[in-house]
């Protein structure tokens, strides 16, 4: 049964770990939808971060399947996985890799006001302000998306992601007492990707794929830095940290995000990416501060965690 803990060196580390490769996953997107349809794009990264989920699940000792009663649990996973990666490819083939590597990191304050409701994890004044201050960073860059080269639909795609991600970060908390968190990410991915494959095959068609040697990169980077090291370091921080803790340090993702679109891709380094930048990394910041200093309600603390 997973446990929680006070956020040690190690736990530090694999949350810049993630939050330095997560930034330069949009970039990596960007590479590819152009050439591979959203949805194709999605199933092929989950395809083949695949053996690298299967070698985790088989080096830790973890099952690569569950018992069937759990099977109903796992498909809503996989759906929930569907929806929030397809919108996040969608978004993003509409958008810039700065711009969406901002409103994809709302789901840490997603995170806050559901383990509120949830996780009994209380929200005070500074976790308040930090949401407010994040709402006001996403407002900044959605008012000035034509000026800036973004796309205002593509834009709320991703931030419905963001959203998503965040709703699915506290189901995962919440399943990993039934089900192992290299298990549930297997699973998932074993699931998720004839469904990627199958909207694909309907909304896209296969003859419009296009392997090119960008969209080949970036797909190698998405399955191997992404679905594969990021996502299972992300799943076994949340098995061993609180939630509340390890989204203190994500506060550096957009930031990443930002500096390897105008970096690699060569988009425009403009004020407003900056300022929303910021305040969306600040509110997160704040919220995860605020979340860490006051005590969860034992009665409502996840099984086989310790109140922090």
């Amino acid at each position: 049964m997973p446990t929680s803990r006070r956020l040690d060196l190690m736990g530090v580390l694999g949350v810049t770990l993630c939050c330095a490769l997560w930034g330069g996953n949009a970039v990596a997107v960007k590479y590819s939808v152009p050439d591979i349809p959203p949805f194709g794009c999605a199933a092929l990264r989950f395809l083949i971060g695949l053996p690298v989920v299967a070698s985790v699940c088989r080096i830790m000792g973890q099952p690569m399947w569950v018992d069937r009663r759990h099977t109903k649990l796992l498909i809503a996973h996989a759906l929930i996985t569907v929806l929030q990666i397809g919108t996040f490819n969608l978004g993003t083939s509409l958008s810039l890799a700065g711009r969406a590597s901002v409103f994809i990191n709302v789901h840490p304050l997603i995170v806050a006001p559901l383990s509120w409701l949830f996780l009994g994890e209380r929200l005070g004044p500074r976790g308040v302000a930090g949401l407010i201050a994040a709402t006001l960073g996403v407002t900044v860059l959605l008012s000035t998306s034509v000026q800036s080269g973004g796309n205002l639909s593509g834009d709320a795609i991703v931030l419905l992601s963001g959203m998503i991600f965040g709703a699915q970060t506290v189901a995962q908390k919440w399943t990993f007492p039934i089900i192992r968190p290299a298990t549930l990410l297997f699973t998932q991915y074993v699931l998720a990707i004839p469904m990627f494959f199958a909207i694909s095959a309907v909304f896209e068609g296969f003859g419009s794929y296009q392997f090119t040697t960008g969209a080949c990169w970036g797909l190698l980077y998405q399955g191997l830095a992404v679905s594969g090291v990021v996502f299972t370091v992300w799943m076994l921080l949340l098995a061993r940290y609180p939630a509340n803790r390890i989204s203190t340090l994500a506060f550096m993702t957009p930031l990443f995000g930002i500096a390897a679109g105008t970096l690699v891709r060569g988009e425009p380094f403009r004020w407003e990416l900056v300022v929303a930048g910021v305040l969306v990394g600040w509110g997160i910041y704040l919220v995860s501060r605020e979340r860490f200093e006051h005590r969860q309600s034992p009665a409502l603390a996840l099984p086989g965690e310790d109140a922090p």
